[in-house]
């Protein structure tokens, strides 16, 4: 189980270690976004590349709530609460910050008290 933190708006705020392709691994904070259904992470693309991911597929359009817009998807390595996965990964130009999707919920639990503090994914 990985502990999580709110954000000054309430955001649910994780942290994960990415792994490159050279097998070095990195811990970043991500955002539990609860309007991104379709994925399991997303990243800015210049940090797909430089994280030297297998690219999967190019220029996937997908709808956004901005619109449609162009991702490439890579195959990425990711730590959650010390189990390794390998999922596809989602990147586009302009995300400001790495996202995590629902899917994740379709394997790991989430627990939020808001009140007391606490939020837990796993």
């Amino acid at each position: 189980m990985i502990s999580g933190q709110f954000g000054e708006l309430g955001e649910l705020i994780f942290e994960i270690e990415i792994i490159s392709s050279d097998e070095d691994s990195f811990s970043i904070e991500v955002l539990l976004d609860t309007g991104f259904t379709s994925g399991w992470l997303a990243v800015d693309i210049q940090d797909a590349e430089s994280i030297g991911w297998r690219l999967i597929e190019r220029d996937k359009i997908m709808q956004m709530a901005r619109g449609e817009a162009f991702f490439n998807i890579y195959e990425g390595k990711v730590i959650i609460d010390g189990q390794e996965y390998i999922i596809p990964v989602l990147a586009g130009e302009g995300i400001s910050e790495p996202l995590l999707g629902l899917q994740w919920l379709t394997i790991l639990p989430l627990s939020v008290n808001y009140s007391a503090g606490i939020l837990t994914l796993g």
